[in-house]
């Protein structure tokens, strides 16, 4: 029988984001190792762990309320050379924000590119059908059956909407719209569009989420003064399924807002995230009303250029920043016969109505860290000089 299900009201706003020529909510995830696989090799594996996992393999079908998703097309591997992109930055990055036709286009997509410093394997899946948690399974179920080994599998429907109506949520205060950015730099508010840089960072990882928006919280006072600071964290809702239950690899994310006080100190944020776990507020965000998403036209869930202008112009934004952390992801997970890993990180997506967004990874020794946010606000001179400022401050904490 074909898998088949409903989109949640949150994967109808990330349906809705999409241009003809630019898809924004794309998980886009790397693997950089020595060696090679075969891209025969490799799509089958693809096909299999997509085989496995029908979630990965969807297509939007149908209009309006009534869309849904239908067993779709087989994913696709395709190949690139990239041989002056050394993966440190946005700036010629291959795919970067290529659409992805949710009715025409398998929804999950690899690349191998051949870059001077080592093979990517690129994973891109449309946030419309999963999230950061999914696309990394999906990694792990490629790899796996590249070993030779039986790939776990899910068939679980089940999607953040699911969870959301049937726990018992707290209310919900949103973030002050006129939070400080974090990031100084060169403001030209007639920019379209984001760009990014990545460093890696090889201090404790102890407490790093809590410690990341503290030094962020810092430097947004640094350099703007005094005034609200508040971060968005996402946050993996499969804690509330049954091990009867198993897994489900829908977009399953809630979010936990923290407001940050001048006086703040690290274990105090910390404190806070554990607060705010216990008491489900990674759940409050999600409202009984939006169940009537699916029936607004798509042109609501996008920024107005012109308020995006008087956005950056006035940098008074509902939020500082969002901070995800998948924490550690291991290295060896993603090795094989013939392709070694040596690296690996995740690109955040690229929301431009937000004045900062970071993803950050840690395998080994290593936290992987990412560092976007809009043209508008800087240089990408001034973003290095920016991940710099944010290293010195992660190294004194």
């Amino acid at each position: 029988m074909s898998f088949y299900r409903i989109p949640s009201p949150l994967e109808f706003t990330y349906i809705a984001t999409d241009l003809p020529h630019y898809s924004p909510t794309v998980n886009q995830f790397f693997v950089i190792g020595n060696g090679d696989i075969e891209r025969d090799r490799l799509q089958s594996a693809l096909a299999q762990a997509v085989a496995a996992n029908p979630g990965f393999k969807l297509r939007l079908q149908g209009v309006w309320g009534w869309r849904r998703w239908v067993e779709g097309l087989d994913p696709t591997v395709e190949e690139l050379d990239a041989p002056d992109w050394d993966s440190s930055t946005s700036e010629g990055a291959p795919l970067l924000g290529n659409p992805i036709d949710l009715r025409r286009e398998p929804p999950c997509q690899i690349a191998k590119i051949r870059t001077s410093n080592g093979l990517h394997i690129l994973f891109r899946t449309h946030h419309a059908i999963t999230d950061g948690r999914g696309t990394v399974h999906l990694m792990n179920e490629v790899f796996r059956i590249l070993r030779g080994e039986a790939p776990l599998g899910s068939t679980s429907k089940l999607t953040e909407w699911d969870i959301a109506m049937r726990e018992e949520r707290p209310e919900w205060t949103a973030s002050p719209p006129h939070c400080l950015p974090v990031i100084k730099g060169t403001l030209n508010e007639t920019l379209s569009g984001c760009h990014w840089s990545r460093f890696d960072w090889r201090g404790d990882k102890n407490k790093f989420a809590a410690k990341m928006i503290f030094a962020c919280s810092q430097l947004a006072r640094e350099h703007f003064g005094e005034g609200h600071v508040g971060f968005r964290i996402p946050a993996d809702l499969r804690r509330y399924m049954t091990d009867e239950e198993g897994l489900t690899i829908a977009n399953c994310s809630g979010a936990i807002d923290l407001d940050v006080s001048s006086d703040s100190t690290l274990n105090q944020i910390r404190s806070q995230i554990v607060r705010a776990m216990r008491q489900k507020m990674d759940l409050a965000p999600f409202k009984e009303n939006h169940k009537f998403v699916k029936w607004l036209p798509k042109s609501l869930f996008r920024t107005h250029p012109d308020s995006l202008q008087r956005l950056h112009k006035q940098q008074r934004y509902r939020g500082s920043g969002i901070i995800s952390y998948l924490g550690e992801v291991n290295n060896d997970l993603f090795s094989c016969d013939g392709f070694e890993p040596f690296s690996q990180f995740g690109v955040p997506i690229p929301f431009e109505n937000k004045p900062l967004y970071v993803a950050a990874v840690s395998y080994n020794e290593t936290t992987n860290i990412i560092i976007g946010c809009p043209r508008a606000l800087c240089t990408m001179a001034e973003l290095k000089t920016f991940c710099g400022e944010l290293a010195t401050k992660l190294d004194s904490l």
